[in-house]
């Protein structure tokens, strides 16, 4: 992919750079979005904005990867030696055989790869996209394939909205991101449109937004930094290098080499033991050869292929799971623990209730009963669009009858500065009086109550080992 154009940035800036104004410059852009000439010019020297491009395997390719097999290599080495002997039936049958696996094999490799590609189509998403038809035109906003998109464009985002490039924030109201596809966090992040960065360069810092994660809540303006290969989503998906032998393969080599051994010792042992009882020499190679293609189970290369090209169609038709290495089956089956880094990927990324339980560890229904009266009023007084996943699980979890019989006063949602959300809320009754209601993490409620320091030091140390447990908190207080 070029890295100069006449009318592109100069360089890619980096995560460093210090303001969004440099940021601009260095893209060669400005708030109001790029022309539609320069945006096609850009997309012409960068490349579509999609991931680097799986290319796809030649059939004379796959098939060649059939023949590698040891036991397939056995089977030739036999159908040889039969036509060496002018045997061509057994030549013939099992050429044949050895031709079957083959094509079966590659037909199922072939098989997946068109559902890939066919759900990549699938998927492909529109984005909102702010340009100019003339250097001197206002901008508008308008939907364009989100593969177009080129480095200084600049894009809106809102709820639902997949984050289509790595870009640096503008402007964002309320932005919440969900990164679980990058960082296995299946909580959303709090983003902020910040004019100089703080010194993070994962993907914590609040002022980015990568290729690959969901827009929770809030709107954004952002400008595109990297497309393509250039994101972070991409670098991560590059080849891992050569591809390790799996179990099944290597089970499989064992049975081959095993064979082979047999044949190797069965026609001498057949032309010695003729010759010493019968005094017949080279008359007797036929049926020497024969002794070793009846030690050969010809079928079950074809046997095996088939059992693995239909164990992938059936777990692709009933759970929806596309095999594209046959032998991947196997590893599956035999597997009785799988262990993984990740969490918000592949468990169900809901988080659940547990207990709610007051500063002296005893259960406290009062305690949940206000948390979710937070999540309720703060939910319904500060119009945010959806929950969070934590709100989420507290409003399906709680009794919302008991949260709305609170006279609703104000609220304040959860900021990424304060950590925490407020609502005010009146009891029940004519002499209902106003409660405060705040929750949030557990150091940033101490820091707003009064409790003696040695009370403080046991419930944070208490907070941190709960969560080396695993557990996520929320510390509620009310006043």
């Amino acid at each position: 992919m070029p890295d100069r154009l006449t009318a592109r940035p100069r360089s890619t800036p980096d995560d460093h750079a210090p303001t969004v104004l440099q940021v601009l410059r260095t893209l060669n852009t400005s708030p109001r979005g790029l022309t539609e000439d320069e945006a096609a010019v850009r997309l012409g020297a960068h490349g579509p904005n999609t991931p680097p491009a799986h290319r796809p395997t030649p059939w004379p390719v796959r098939l060649a990867r059939g023949l590698r097999d040891p036991f397939t290599g056995v089977l030739l080495v036999l159908g040889l030696v039969s036509a060496t002997i002018a045997s061509w039936g057994t030549a013939g049958v099992i050429v044949a055989l050895v031709a079957v696996s083959c094509v079966l094999r590659a037909h199922g490799e072939h098989r997946a790869d068109r559902a890939m590609d066919h759900l990549r189509e699938l998927v492909a998403t529109t984005v909102a996209v702010q340009r100019r038809p003339e250097p001197h035109a206002e901008p508008a906003v308008r939907e364009v394939p989100a593969d177009d998109l080129v480095p200084g464009d600049i894009v809106r985002l809102g709820p639902g909205d997949l984050v289509p490039a790595d870009v640096r924030l503008l402007r964002a109201h309320h932005l919440r991101v969900d990164q679980s596809a990058l960082t296995g966090e299946s909580a959303p992040v709090a983003k902020e449109a910040r004019d100089v960065p703080d010194d993070d360069t994962s993907f914590a810092r609040g002022d980015l937004c990568f290729q690959g994660s969901t827009v929770v809540a809030g709107s954004a303006a952002a400008v595109v930094v990297a497309t393509g290969a250039r994101t972070r989503f991409a670098t991560g998906h590059l080849p891992a290098g050569p591809r390790r032998t799996s179990s099944f393969d290597r089970s499989v080599r064992g049975i081959a080499w095993v064979l082979i051994r047999f044949m190797l010792l069965t026609p001498p042992l057949v032309l010695m033991a003729n010759a010493a009882l019968r005094g017949r020499g080279l008359d007797t190679l036929p049926f020497a050869v024969a002794v070793a293609v009846g030690l050969t189970p010809e079928m079950l290369p074809v046997v095996v292929t088939t059992c693995l090209t239909r164990g992938s169609a059936l777990l692709a038709r009933t759970h929806g799971v596309i095999v594209r290495r046959p032998p991947a089956l196997y590893d599956l089956g035999a597997m009785d623990v799988l262990c993984l880094d990740k969490t918000g990927t592949l468990t169900q990324d809901r988080p659940q209730v547990l207990d709610a339980v007051d500063q002296e560890g005893r259960p406290a229904p009062d305690v949940r009963a206000w948390a979710t009266a937070n999540a309720w009023w703060t939910l319904q007084l500060a119009d945010l669009p959806a929950p969070d996943t934590l709100d989420a699980a507290l409003l399906d979890t709680g009794d919302l009858e008991e949260a709305m019989a609170y006279e609703p006063v104000a609220a304040l949602p959860f900021d990424s500065a304060r950590r925490l959300s407020t609502a005010v809320v009146r009891a029940p009754g004519a002499l209902g009086r106003d409660l405060l209601v705040v929750k949030g993490a557990v150091e940033a409620v101490l820091e707003r109550c009064a409790p003696g320091d040695a009370d403080r030091e046991r419930l944070l140390a208490e907070a941190e080992r709960l969560a080396a447990t695993g557990v996520r908190l929320l510390a509620v207080a009310t006043g």
